[in-house]
């Protein structure tokens, strides 16, 4: 019979300096450690215990006829719009968010997903996965997110 046995590591964060492109490795101890070439964050969000938590399906910027707008902006827009929707539905908001994972086929479209989390989500303090995929549900489909969000009752 085999056994596995935990193993402890201690982990670290990286991050490239500014100029250079010279690797910096910081402690993981504290919540937040900032990437000083941008403004990706890496962050870790611990739920509380007792929290209700909700998961957000998918969300793309299709309409119950099956619509699509072609640009990415109007697709970020109506995701963002369809987010908040939930969650305001759950009675919760933006600020209750703990994790996204986006999904987006063109990396042009980065631009416009910024936009339209700056606006809806100016705080913008959940963790965040962004992953490229050669494709979505439909053709005309640019971006999907996936969110979970967790409010003290």
């Amino acid at each position: 019979m085999r056994y596995c046995v935990p193993v402890l590591i201690a982990l670290t964060a990286t991050s490239f300096a500014a100029t250079g492109g010279a690797e910096e490795t910081q402690p993981s101890s504290g919540n937040v450690l900032r990437n000083p070439t941008g403004g990706y964050t890496h962050r870790t969000v611990e739920i509380p215990p007792g929290s209700r938590i909700l998961y957000i399906s998918g969300q793309t910027a299709t309409d119950a006829e099956g619509r699509t707008p072609a640009d990415a902006r109007t697709q970020a827009e109506i995701v963002y719009q369809k987010i908040a929707r939930s969650l305001a539905d759950a009675g919760m908001s933006m600020a209750d968010l703990v994790k996204t994972t986006v999904y987006l086929i063109d990396p042009a479209d980065v631009g416009a997903l910024i936009e339209a989390g700056r606006k809806y989500n100016p705080s913008g303090k959940q963790a965040g996965t962004l992953v490229y995929v050669k494709a979505l549900a439909t053709p005309d489909v640019r971006i999907e997110i996936e969110a979970v969000a967790a409010k003290l009752p």
